[in-house]
């Protein structure tokens, strides 16, 4: 909670996120699948009940000044995350997971700020609880970019998330045809100026990033504004 507020204080466009499900049902905010990394606790997340994931210190391994942070659910994430910036939910595996997201966002009347990085599999089944929920293709994401792109346009999905290790060669004629076809254009990831400077030089719409207040000042200098859909995304681990 404190890194969203400080995203939300830097005006960051975009804040990304990862949810998971509990072995009680309780949608939470955690990236790895465990809480080993990231809180003074041990288990997989969908092994524990929200009531001992809550129990955690999910802070002090990052700082002291940290300590006592607790683990958020996603209703009170949407809540701190005002409406303007986007939120891209990244799922993790869980049964129903994407159906009770879905649910969850448009319950917040966030529909507008909030889309699904996701499965197709996922898309899915949050769309049939939710047909007008937005989704960002994560399947094949892995494969080479070509493919990737051609999969997200045909899906007809309104993001896609570029990783790094498809590199810089082609990838403004990928954008561009990615534009075309409506499709807004996410980057994981950039935390070097050289290649904030290349990625939004070929028109990627947001970066993932670990280092914002550099990713805000060189997309600053390279006439991309700070807020809005041509700047950037703060990725927050």
């Amino acid at each position: 909670m404190p890194a969203f507020a400080s995203a939300v204080r830097k005006r960051a466009p975009m804040i990304e996120f990862d949810v998971q499900k509990t072995k009680d049902g309780y949608l939470v905010i955690m990236h790895d699948e465990s809480v080993d990394r990231t809180t003074n606790g041990k288990g997989m997340v969908a092994d524990l009940t929200f009531d001992e994931v809550r129990a955690l210190d999910a802070g002090a391994w990052f700082s002291p000044e940290f300590t006592g942070t607790r683990v958020p659910t996603f209703e009170e994430t949407l809540d701190a995350i005002p409406p303007g910036i986007l939120c891209n939910v990244h799922l993790k595996m869980g049964p129903k997971l994407a159906a009770d997201a879905a649910r969850i966002i448009k319950v917040k009347g966030r529909l507008v700020d909030c889309f699904l990085a996701c499965t197709e599999d996922q898309a899915i089944e949050a769309k049939a609880v939710v047909p007008e929920i937005r989704i960002c293709n994560m399947t094949r994401q892995g494969t080479n970019r070509k493919a990737y792109v051609d999969r997200t346009i045909e899906l007809g999905s309104e993001f896609i998330q570029l990783p790094f290790t498809g590199g810089l060669d082609g990838l403004k004629e990928d954008v561009d045809r990615l534009h075309a076809a409506g499709v807004t254009v996410n980057w994981f990831h950039a935390t070097k100026e050289p290649v904030i400077r290349a990625v939004a030089a070929a028109g990627v719409d947001y970066l993932l990033t670990d280092d914002l207040d550099l990713c805000m000042r060189v997309l600053k200098e390279c006439g991309r504004s700070e807020t809005g859909a041509d700047s950037l995304i703060s990725g927050l681990r």
